[in-house]
This record gives structure tokens, sequence and C-alpha cells, in this order.
């Protein structure tokens, strides 16, 4: 017998991903061998076909399973997920609740779920017709739901419809929706139209008359149209006329009809299984959203539950098969895998084992089911070596990787990820990296729309981002799960300091690129929910650029605090930058007698200085600026709270804080460097030399201290 249990995993905390979602999860149990026993690492949902192949005592009740899996509650009857996730399982398993209720008719009679198989060739005509909105579809489906019904209930006599509606209704051999459904497909546009107006007119009044139950149970409406997503490329005169859109509307219009059909009879049930990426669409396309998304059971997994899922197929195998035997029952998962923790190569942090293992995965239960099988093929003693554990969860990780970059790749456009990923330095990218790789990529393309790879790997799960947890208030790694978004890029990344490659993605890309496994961080272990620690030996924000940099200070103002002078002095400081500071890089108030402004334009920042200087000097005793100009470099960093650029260090900030001491107040003094940028834009800023005490050059060094010399030649700026 086939074996499959259901487990709910209530709210998800932010601890693993940041989502916060209430989910609802499958334990998927394994299959058995020829001779009766449980055989692990296995999940196929085709092989339940009747009722009796399902054994309900192995659901897991929970109040979110109960709400879909008791025939009295029919509020969620869409099931939604990406591929791999168990919605035919949760499907059929409503199915033979319903049947074995008995309290409701079921379509279709002869299995437990309505699925399309072959294939449909669409002409132009049809193409542009079926492409434009999943309006047509929604017709569609009403006709083909409203013809099955009918005829199952035996109310199709005296029909006054259109001659091929009217052969569909006689044709005895179509019995269920999805019979009908392949035979509205060969309707002309102009047919679909006529029948729909029969359908609104003639079929509606009498499906709202209906006092009989009826549920009925569609599946694999994703897998009918997959060429349109699959096989873009391919020549019309082998797959038909090609387009996207006929898979995402083709579900869209089944998800509106079954909403709709509630309103029309309260007696009539539509349950089916949505690909959660065509799902994801419905905001664009209508205002009924909300209330669509509230009909839907949502499929996702904690990593409690994903724990459980690997931890019940363990069970199943043999005590000669784990490498503690004695563990087997009591700590299973120890046994299995010879360890509770594994060591990190690099930051020698202490991970627990299952954790290692759940984040080389995309958090499906199928991952779990590969990566179990490679690691239930070592031999026990194999297995007790952490090295070659972590090679197999490796090598499984890679091939979780390439099945899920070609499952994405028709729904992300022409975006070359391949060669794209090749080019990664490392799995640990700064903005500006991000900024400069995504640059160079369009610079090779052919010079249209930009291509935005990297927003195609957020969207798909495969890049993450630092973000503050205000839960766990701190920064922790955030990725989305597979589904979780639309898959078109939009050109919109999480703004953060930091942005991260999932771990599957390590082998693929490091066989291209051997540097980008060179590339080490000593103290960040990557995935889902983990931490993020910045460190001063791995500081992945700092960015050096050559700027301007303002130093100023309030000349006396130790004199006007011991007088009670200083508030109104410190208001004018503070308004002034304000007021004047705008469009300047960084700003920084420093004691509330000093500030420290960087821009990348001399001719700005010079404006600012006097404009700052004369609001000042309108405070209460006239206080005087010293105000020191520079070019250099300069550090900056990102704060990962706040996500806000501050100084960071550098030659220019040292240089102009050290000449701002030797400033005469109410004057503003630049350096040589600043003179010579100033010069290379029109301005009416005019520099008078300073003399310097050694051949007109000043050791602006600090007094007292071991610091090198620092000879600078200054100049007085003036209008």
């Amino acid at each position: 017998m086939i074996t499959h249990g259901f487990l709910g995993n209530g709210d998800e905390g932010p601890g693993l991903d940041g989502a916060g979602r209430r989910g609802y999860s499958l334990i998927f149990l394994p299959q058995s061998d020829p001779g009766g026993h449980m055989r692990a690492w296995t999940v196929d949902a085709d092989d339940i076909r009747v009722a009796d192949d399902f054994d309900e005592s192995l659901l897991h009740r929970t109040p979110e399973i109960d709400s879909f899996l008791t025939p009295d509650r029919d509020d969620k009857f869409i099931v939604i997920a990406t591929k791999g996730f168990g919605k035919t399982l949760l499907l059929k398993a409503k199915r033979i609740l319903y049947q074995q209720d008995g309290r409701s008719g079921c379509l279709p009679t002869g299995n437990l779920l309505d699925k399309p198989i072959g294939d449909k060739i669409f002409g132009r005509e049809a193409l542009a017709f079926f492409s434009a909105s999943a309006l047509p579809w929604a017709k569609l489906w009403l006709a083909a739901i409203a013809v099955a019904t009918l005829k199952h209930a035996g109310e199709v006599d005296d029909l006054k419809v259109s001659p091929r509606l009217a052969g569909l209704i006689g044709d005895d051999r179509l019995h269920g929706v999805i019979d009908h459904f392949v035979r509205l497909l060969d309707f002309t546009p102009s047919e679909l139209q006529r029948c729909a107006t029969d359908t609104d007119g003639h079929l509606v009044p009498r499906l709202r008359a209906l006092k009989s139950s009826l549920a009925i149970f569609i599946d694999g409406v994703d897998e009918y149209f997959n060429k349109h997503v699959e096989d873009p490329g391919m020549s019309p005169s082998v797959t038909g006329e090609l387009s996207p859109n006929i898979w995402y509307f083709a579900q869209l219009g089944l998800v509106e009809v079954a909403y709709q059909l509630r309103r029309i009879n309260h007696h009539l049930k539509i349950f089916a299984a949505v690909r959660k990426e065509a799902y994801s669409r419905l905001p664009q396309r209508t205002a009924m959203s909300q209330q669509y998304r509230g009909s839907a059971v949502d499929i996702v997994y904690s990593r409690e539950s994903l724990r459980e899922i690997f931890v019940n197929n363990i069970r199943l195998l043999k005590a000669d098969r784990m490498v503690h035997p004695e563990r087997w029952r009591a700590h299973p998962l120890e046994a299995f895998l010879g360890r509770t923790h594994v060591t990190h190569t690099y930051t020698r942090e202490e991970e627990d084992a299952f954790d290692y293992v759940c984040r080389h995965t995309l958090l499906r239960p199928r991952d779990l089911m590969t990566i179990g099988e490679r690691l239930g093929a070592l031999r026990p003693e194999e297995r007790r070596d952490e090295y070659r554990l972590k090679e197999e969860v490796n090598m499984a990780a890679s091939e979780i990787a390439h099945e899920y970059l070609a499952e994405i790749a028709p729904h992300v456009g022409d975006l070359d990820l391949d060669r794209f990923l090749r080019r990664l330095p490392g799995h640990i990218l700064t903005r500006e990296e991000i900024e400069l790789l995504f640059e160079e990529h369009n610079a090779t393309g052919d010079g249209g729309e930009a291509r935005h790879v990297f927003c195609a790997l957020y969207r798909t799960g495969l890049l993450g981002y630092v973000h503050h947890d205000r839960v766990r208030g701190e920064a922790v790694q955030r990725f989305l799960r597979p589904g979780e978004a639309t898959l078109e890029p939009d050109g919109v990344l999480p703004h953060a300091t930091h942005y991260l490659v999932h771990p599957v993605l390590s082998d693929v890309i490091g066989r291209a690129n051997p540097a980008y496994l060179q590339r080490i961080d000593r103290v960040n272990i990557v995935g889902y929910g983990r931490p993020w620690r910045e460190s001063a030996t791995a500081d992945h924000t700092l960015q050096v650029r050559r700027l301007c940099v303002l130093k100023a200070d309030v000349h006396g103002f130790g004199t006007l605090m011991r007088s009670g002078e200083d508030a109104p002095v410190r208001k004018a400081l503070e308004d002034g930058v304000k007021k004047w500071a705008q469009g300047a890089l960084i700003t920084e108030t420093r004691g509330g007698d000093a500030i420290m402004i960087v821009h990348d334009d001399p001719v700005a920042l010079a404006q600012m200085a006097r404009q700052i200087m004369d609001d000042v000097y309108q405070a209460p005793g006239q206080p005087r600026l010293r105000m020191a100009l520079h070019y250099g470099e300069v550090q900056t960093r990102q704060r990962v709270v706040e996500v806000e650029t501050v100084i960071a260090g550098g030659d220019a900030i040292l240089c102009a804080a050290r000449v701002e001491p030797h400033v005469e107040p109410g004057q503003i003094w630049a350096t040589e460097e600043f003179r010579e940028q100033l010069a290379m834009k029109p301005s009416l800023w005019r520099t008078s030399p300073i003399p310097g005490p050694s051949g007109g050059r000043f050791n602006v060094k600090k007094e007292g201290g071991r610091e090198p010399d620092l000879w600078v030649r200054l100049y007085r700026l003036e209008l």
C-alpha cells in the first residue's frame, strides 16, 4: 500500500526566512516495495489511484489541515504550490475524504482527479484569442464545468443552444470536465463567443437550480500547457503557435470560475491544483485577488516539518544501515548521519547536522529525498566520515540546482543565467559589486532593454540579502522560497549592504569558475534565516572612492559652552547643514560644534561651506567657523540596520581634519588637491595661496603625537 501523511506546520516564525507566514505542510511518507516494506526517499502521489490506496490514519491533524480536509469545510478549494510540493497528493486526499463521506457526488467518476493528457495545437487565430487575457479561459472553463455538471445531474433536456455546443452535450462519450474542456479548445473564437452566450443564458440558470451536491476535482492544467513555457523557441510547424500567457491564463481562468461558481450555487464545489507561479499573477489582473487568496491552500514547509519528513524516512531504513544502530529509535538523525553537528570548514562554527542538510535545499521535500537517497547509498562507515557526508550533500545540492535552473528557465526570459553565474566573484556580494556586474552583463547584450538578472535570481530564491529582523532584533539572511514571488524580473532588488548566493549553486558555479570557491568568508555561513555578523577582517561593505571633503568647527565653542550660550549656535549649525547640504553623499555633525560633509562635486561643496558659514554667523555672538576642504580617498561603509552610508576613514578625512585647526576663523581654506578639482569646473571661486612656514607648505600633523609629517599647500577660497 502507498501511504502518505499530512502535517500542518502552524505559524512560521521569522527564524526561518523572516516571512512570518502561516502555511500548510504535507509529510511525505514513502511508498512500499514489492515485498510490502516501506521504501525510503520516494514520493509519488500518482501511485494513489483509488481510495483503497490511501490510509487516512496517517494524516497528522492540525486545525489548518482540518479546514481543508473536512467535507463540511469548503472555504479552501484551490491548492497552490510550485513543482514538487505535493499539490496532487493533497487534492487526492480531499477527493477521497469527500468520496468516503458519501454526502456529495464526485467528478470524475473513473479516477480521483480530472487531468488532461496529450497535446493541444493552437493556430494563430486561436493563440491570439487565448493569449490576450484570462477571460476567454474563464468562459471556456465555465462552459466545460456547466456541461459536465448538468450531464452528470441529467439536466440537459430541451436546451436550446448552438449546434456545436449541442453536439458536445449530446456526445455520450464525454463525461468529465476535462473531456469537454479539451473539445471546447477546438472551437473557433467566434464559436466560443456563441458558446459563452449560450452558457450564460441557458446553462448557468440550470446550474443555479441544482439541489444535489457535486464536487469536481481538477489537476494537471499546468502540465497540459507546459510547452508554452518550456519550448518558446521551437518551430510552430512542430509545436503549433506558442505563448507563455497560455500557461498562466489557463490556470487563472480556472481559479476565477471556481470562485464564482460558489456564489452561483453552494452545492457545486470545484477543487483544483494550480502552480504558484501562475497564481501569483492574480493581483496584476483582478481586484478580487485577496478574496481568491483567502480560498487557497498555500503549501509551505517549516524547518520542523522538513525535519520530520527526513526523520520519517530514516525510520523506514533498517537498523544495519545506521552509523549508530543503537541510537536508531531514540535519535534517528544522529543514528543515520553519524553526528549531531558538523564543523564549517572556514568559520569553524558547529552547525546542527540537519540544518546543514536543509540549507543545501530549496526547502522542498523533494530536495530532501534527493539528499537522503544519496546519503542512504553510502555504507555506514562512509557516512561516518564527515568529509564524505558533506561531499554527498554538495553533490545532491548541485543536482537540485541544475533541475531548478531548468525548471525556472522558461519563466525568467532570455537572461543567459548559465553564462552570468560563471562571472560571479563569490557567494557574498556588496551592493557596489551587484551594480557593477549588472552593468557589465548588460554591456555585452544587444543594447535593448536591460536584463535584470539579479532580480531574477532574487525572485526565484537563489539570491538572498541581509536585512534587519525586527522580531529577532538582529541582522538576518533572507531568501525567498520558490514560488513566493512572481518570476518576471521587475528590476527591483531589496536595498541591502550584502547579497548572498544560495548554497545550492556553489558547486555549479565553482566548476565553471574555480575562483568563486576561493573567495572565503570566515565569519558568516550563508543560509535561510541565519544571523549575519559584521567583522573588521571580512568587511564586504567597505568602499573606497576619491571624493571632496569638508571639515569645519565653531571657533571658541568651549567658551560658549561655559557661558551657556552654545544652544543657539548648535541649532544654527544643525539647521544650516540640513538646509544647504542636500545632495551631499554623507553629512555628519559631531559634538554639536563640528561637521563633516562628503561630496563628489567641489563647486557644490564650496557653495555649501559658504552658505553654512553665513547662517551660523547670524546666531547670537556671531560665531565663526573654520572650514577646510580636501580631495582624496574616502572610505565609507553601509550600516546593516539603517542601510545608511557612514564615514569609515581614509586619507582625505584625516587630512581635512588636520588642516582645519590651522584655518583662520571665518575663512575657508583648501588643499592643493581640492584646488585642482575646483579648477576643472566653471565657477566664480578664486583661490589665493597662503604663505606657509616652510617654502609655502604647512606640516599639519597632530601636535604631540607620533604621526608622520603631513605637508600640504593651502589656499584661501574667495568669491
